[in-house]
């Protein structure tokens, strides 16, 4: 049996966990909890580093003067810039190497989006984005998105969803998760930031329980099975290729929120948990894929002089 390792605690609504730049680990912290006296706080983008578990830096807020931030997901661009969904804000919201942050992708349209949740680079750089903000089974709001980096243009890929969450891309199809239908959804790419055709990926288990239950936040391993953190539940459901389900991974907590994969094999799945607010890692026998821009990969990336020093053995 896989046992999760308690790898960072006393986070606020912890979600996005992503690979950075030195053995760093970053993930958010969605929500002020008052009622938990926890030195994290919503908005805080927060920093663990592989060889110091349980030691955590906040390295920035997304708040503003005007907005209290409610970041939600994670992911390095091409341009070597962080990229945060924040529901808070409505926006995607870009951070430079020198810690300026800017509203990067607030608009369809003329229209301000509800509040992105989760996106996802492909090898080109291209952007797609869950926007979920309001959206419930009687409001149907949610969209997917995909933004096209040469050109900027923004195109909808799929609307009328009941709270659109985790998204990937590879292999020229995006997966998206709608969590009140509890289901996964797969399109075609068709060119930069499109993609049609939805069709039903999966469904995830329906355990028969009376809180709210569904897929959150998801990545894939190198052989391309998807590993969905699923809300309410407790597990990690680890569906194959073609959508059947091979594993269910307990995560030692009832509301996982969101996972990627890491560490110095990445064969290490790091597990957000919103109801004891922790981070745990468990060790899996596929490696994690690689995902575009990935600051491991690169052994000066710009984005490290917002990190502390790795710590020194």
């Amino acid at each position: 049996m896989r046992t999760p390792v308690l790898f960072a605690e006393k986070l606020s609504a912890p979600e996005g966990p992503v690979v950075a730049p030195n053995g760093w680990m970053l993930n958010v912290c969605s929500l002020t909890l008052k009622d938990r006296d926890w030195p994290r706080l919503g908005g805080d983008i927060t920093a663990t580093h592989l060889s110091r578990p349980m030691v955590t830096h906040t390295v920035f807020n997304t708040s503003t003067e005007k907005i209290e931030g409610i970041p939600a997901a994670l992911a390095f661009g091409p341009d070597g810039c962080l990229y945060v969904t924040d529901e808070g804000r409505r926006s995607i919201v870009r951070v430079t190497p020198e810690g300026e942050k800017s509203d990067f992708i607030y608009q369809y349209r003329g229209k301000q989006i509800n509040g992105p949740n989760d996106l996802c680079f492909d090898q080109d750089g291209n952007l797609f984005f869950t926007d979920p903000w309001g959206s419930s089974l009687k409001k149907p709001i949610g969209s997917v998105y995909g933004y096209e980096w040469s050109t900027g243009s923004l195109y909808q890929i799929h609307t009328g969803l009941a709270f659109p969450n985790g998204i990937l891309v590879r292999d020229g199809r995006v997966y998206a998760a709608e969590t009140l239908t509890n289901k996964i959804w797969a399109y075609d790419i068709v060119g930069p930031g499109k993609a049609r055709n939805p069709v039903e990926f999966c469904r995830l288990p329906d355990l028969k329980v009376k809180n709210l239950t569904g897929p959150d936040g998801m990545a894939f391993d190198e052989e391309g099975n998807i590993y969905v953190a699923t809300y309410g539940v407790g597990f990690v459901y680890v569906f194959d290729r073609a959508g059947k389900l091979i594993e269910g991974i307990p995560t030692g907590g009832t509301r996982p929120t969101n996972v990627c994969f890491g560490g110095p094999d990445f064969d290490t799945l790091f597990v957000t948990i919103d109801d004891p607010g922790t981070i745990v890692t468990i060790k899996v026998d596929v490696p994690g894929y690689r995902l575009p821009f990935c600051p491991s990969s690169s052994a000066d990336h710009p984005w490290s002089k917002m990190l502390p020093e790795p710590p020194q053995d």
